[in-house]
């Protein structure tokens, strides 16, 4: 089939009255529209790309500058074997006692829970 040929079989049909206005508010419109498009597309790809950098700098860090040999199950386990580990807190009784006491002939008996302390309890 030629191209020239398949114009000739078509219809010619008039233009509505507005079209030329039409078209070129059209233009001005996507004319203020492309730098924001352009903007947003580039932002896109700023941050798609910082994101693959970032990853691949971690993997090579990982695989290449952090070669130690991780610590298995069982070295962790009988590291945590060997000494606990000790947790205190000191808790200041005095001022919640105060605080929850609604009338001053109130008596709160406080005792050791624990048998073991590394520090006096003061209450």
């Amino acid at each position: 089939m030629n191209d020239a040929n398949v114009w000739n079989g078509l219809e010619h049909v008039k233009a509505p009255a507005d079209f030329e206005d039409q078209v070129l508010r059209e233009l001005v419109h996507r004319r203020r529209t492309a730098p924001q498009r352009r903007k947003s597309r580039l932002f896109k790809w700023a941050l798609s790309g910082s994101a693959a950098v970032f990853l691949i700098g971690f993997t090579v860090l990982n695989l290449f500058v952090f070669k130690g040999d991780p610590l298995s199950r069982s070295q962790i386990a009988s590291n945590a074997a060997d000494e606990p580990i000790r947790v205190t807190e000191s808790v200041k009784y005095g001022p919640e006692v105060l605080a929850a006491a609604s009338d001053p002939r109130d008596i709160y008996l406080l005792e050791q829970v624990s048998d073991t302390s590394s520090s006096m309890i003061r209450y």
